[in-house]
């Protein structure tokens, strides 16, 4: 695909992020609600954490696949710094509240992402190196 497209699927997911953070603490319970009743086994906190770290893996792999040469540091520092500002603004959100322990979730989820994007690049990498093979 090509970088433009990932580079704005990077900011919707920004978006996506602030949008989800910009809500008030009981819409943010009720959305939460519904994913404990698809999911009865696992406590509600756990599934606000793996929200916290899906979205961004997702913006860690998105923001992989925008930059030409991407690294782990600088893909890692962008989304740490997004994840730092966005705690920073649930603290203005009514009943919400920004934790260390939410970026370091994000931080967490974002290696994920980027563990993701290096996988598929090697495989990438693989799959045309054995087909230039076996020709």
């Amino acid at each position: 695909m090509d970088k433009k497209i990932f580079r704005l699927l990077t900011l919707g997911i920004m978006l996506t992020i602030f949008w989800f953070s910009n809500q008030d603490a009981n819409v943010s319970d009720t959305q939460s609600g519904f994913f404990a009743m698809l999911l009865p086994f696992l406590p509600v906190w756990v599934i606000r954490k793996i929200a916290h770290m899906t979205l961004y893996a997702i913006l860690a792999f998105c923001a992989a696949c925008s930059q030409i040469k991407p690294s782990f540091k600088k893909v890692l520092l962008f989304c740490a710094c997004y994840a730092c500002t966005d705690e920073f603004h649930q603290l203005f959100i009514p009943g919400r509240s920004g934790e260390i322990r939410d970026v370091c979730i994000d931080c967490l989820g974002a290696c994920i992402g980027f563990l993701l994007f290096t996988g598929i690049k090697k495989n990438r990498e693989i799959t045309v190196i054995l087909k230039s093979y076996y020709r």
